[in-house]
């Protein structure tokens, strides 16, 4: 057992190493594929982690690789276990962290995973924010266009979250590495109202570009061709489901670049 211990420890001492150089670096590919395995692993992280942050002096933080440095453990240990990430941040903040660095990790801690609803849609996890404003049932909706998607492209997926508009800037995202997506579902109308058809069709594919980052294996950063890409993947699920407003659309577009040829 001790033997299993050793190896484990030297597994996370590994990986915590290459989380450190990738924050200070900036390096997202390495550092997210370092926390990949330190959230896998869970609980036992948390020790090598914890000795690492209270070595750390936040009185003398200047710089913003130190701030990525010491907010990437933070969120570690959150991702992990909120209470233990709320004490640790409380230790920090005695030393008389600077400004920018304790609204940082108030905001690390004021996110909970228990705002969230979670369940399953084809064997995905999804986090769906108890607090969203919609007239929709949006579980059912899910249900019904995931069906659109072959099996194969949704392997790999670790989990959707489902936000509120105020969560995220755009409409939605993906993370390589972690294989997250995040979809924001902004439909406040009535579910009769012509307005909530057309909502739902901007996070309808919305959520099939997002999946075809995944389909892709794109990596990090706004590059034309995986947007391209991504794209083409949504557009192809949109019209095999055979969405009529997707192939008006189509057909109005190709009738107005004629007329400006």
């Amino acid at each position: 057992m001790t033997g299993q211990n050793d190896e484990q420890n030297n597994h996370i001492r590994r990986n915590l190493n290459q989380l450190i150089r990738g924050l200070t670096q900036n390096d997202l590919t390495e550092a997210l594929e370092a926390y990949k395995f330190l959230f896998q692993t869970g609980e036992p992280v948390i020790p090598q982690v914890r000795a690492v942050l209270l070595k750390f002096d936040c009185s003398k933080v200047k710089y913003d690789n130190e701030i990525r440095y010491i907010s990437g453990l933070v969120k570690l240990i959150h991702d992990i276990n909120e209470p233990e990430a709320k004490k640790i941040v409380g230790e920090l903040k005695k030393q008389n962290c600077i400004y920018s660095l304790t609204k940082i990790l108030d905001s690390i801690c004021q996110f909970t995973i228990g705002d969230y609803d979670q369940y399953k849609v084809r064997r995905l996890k999804i986090f769906e924010h108890k607090r969203l404003f919609t007239e929709q049932d949006i579980k059912a909706t899910l249900e019904k266009w995931m069906k659109n998607i072959p099996d194969e492209d949704l392997k790999g997926i670790e989990r959707i979250f489902i936000l509120r508009p105020e969560d995220l800037d755009n409409l939605g995202n993906y993370t390589p590495i972690l294989y997250q997506i995040n979809i924001v579902w902004d439909n406040p109308s009535s579910r009769w109202s012509p307005m909530s058809w057309v909502n739902n069709f901007l996070i309808e594919s919305t959520l099939y570009h997002e999946i075809g980052h995944h389909v892709c294996r794109h990596k990090f950063g706004q590059d034309p061709t995986q947007e391209k890409e991504a794209v083409a993947y949504s557009d192809r699920i949109m019209w095999n489901s055979g969405r009529l407003i997707f192939r008006l659309g189509r057909l109005l577009n190709k009738f107005l670049s004629n007329l400006r040829r």
